[in-house]
């Protein structure tokens, strides 16, 4: 039969570890907190005086916060204070070739209500004026596309609202170097904008609203909306989700619905990237 005084030693171990673990929170809160203050101005040192102030903690934490940070090069030291360490690089790196847009566009969009009587698709810009749709998700939308909805196909980015979307998110310069050798443009219907001169104001009146949308200019019975995304997780930091729907289906209503729902699935990407 073990004594009383042998099993107080045996738990004092799992105690004692207990405890240290705890106290490891208030540390990590506070490096959390060192990263947090030196992102705000990245271009200026901090000294522990700064620092401290800001954390309200006393200085020789901070400096015990800091040296532990700069040997792990989250942080570096210079003669007048403190700033990020390359190694957040490597890790920001390694997060971004950690995500799958493609993955996480399905997560976000699978939780979309088959209701919506919709199709929500994914897509990026190509080298050109072309957008990409890498993923749809149908939420009852009662398409029948056959080859015209194959993912991975190129539709002239002027002729649907997710390419529009992409191409107003352009840099100004950059969208003017695509354009500039440009006289006219693929009309897949008689709606769609084959004037690079009309494409561009309503890709100023896309900036201006924050959306845009496509009435039967892709094709014919469908309309969209559609919305760009900027993201580290492409090399040209863009991608555009958009919701389709056969026309005649649209009441007010719905169309509210596409519009709510569209904000809402960006939102959701937004917080899993």
């Amino acid at each position: 039969m073990r004594s009383p005084h042998r099993t107080r030693q045996a738990a004092r171990p799992a105690a004692a570890s207990g405890e240290k673990l705890k106290s490891l929170v208030p540390a990590i809160d506070r490096a959390i907190a060192v990263l947090t203050l030196l992102e705000s101005q990245p271009q200026q040192p901090f000294s522990l005086s700064q620092i401290g102030r800001a954390l309200k903690i006393p200085k020789s934490t901070a400096f015990n916060i800091c040296t532990a940070m700069t040997t792990g090069q989250l942080l570096r030291r210079s003669a007048t204070g403190y700033q990020l360490g390359r190694r957040l690089v490597q890790i920001g790196a390694a997060y971004v070739s950690s995500v799958d847009i493609i993955r996480e566009f399905y997560e976000v969009s699978r939780q979309i209500d088959s209701g919506l009587r919709a199709m929500i698709q994914l897509a990026v810009l190509d080298e050109e004026i072309n957008a990409v749709y890498l993923a749809r998700q149908d939420c009852a939308s009662g398409f029948r596309l056959g080859l015209r909805g194959e993912i991975g196909r190129r539709v002239p980015a002027n002729c649907t609202a997710a390419g529009k979307a992409l191409l107003a998110a352009l840099p100004l310069d950059e969208l003017d170097r695509r354009l500039a050798a440009v006289h006219s443009l693929p009309a897949l219907t008689r709606k769609s904008i084959a004037q690079p001169g009309r494409l561009v104001k309503e890709l100023a009146a896309i900036r201006k609203r924050g959306y845009s949308t496509d009435d039967e200019e892709a094709l014919r019975g469908v309309c969209c909306v559609a919305r760009a995304h900027r993201t580290s997780h492409r090399e040209d930091g863009l991608l555009a989700i958009s919701v389709s729907a056969i026309k005649d289906t649209l009441t007010a209503r719905r169309k509210k619905l596409m519009h709510t729902t569209l904000d809402h699935l960006i939102e959701l990407l937004q917080q899993r990237l």
